[in-house]
C-alpha cells in the first residue's frame, strides 16, 4: 500500500488524535470520519468550548427553571 504526506494544523492534527479509537491508525480516523461511520458519542461535548454556547444554555436552564410540569 503507498502512502502520502498531509500537512495539517496544529488543531486539527488535536482533533483527529482526539477522534481516534484505541488503536485506531489516522488513516482509519481520516476513512471512518468521512465515510460517516462516527458514532454519537464522538459529537459529546463538542459545544463545550463554544464561547457562544455559553448563553444559550443559561437561557435554557433560565427557561427549565420557569418551567412548571403539569399532570
Amino acid at each position: 500500500m503507498t502512502s502520502k504526506n498531509l500537512a495539517v494544523k496544529e488543531e486539527v492534527y488535536r482533533k483527529l488524535l482526539d477522534a481516534k479509537n484505541g488503536d485506531e491508525s489516522f488513516s482509519e480516523v481520516i476513512e471512518r470520519l468521512l465515510e460517516g461511520k462516527s458514532n454519537l458519542m464522538s459529537f459529546a461535548g463538542i459545544l463545550s468550548s463554544d464561547k457562544g454556547f455559553e448563553g444559550v444554555k443559561k437561557d435554557i436552564e433560565d427557561v427549565r427553571k420557569k418551567t412548571v410540569l403539569r399532570n
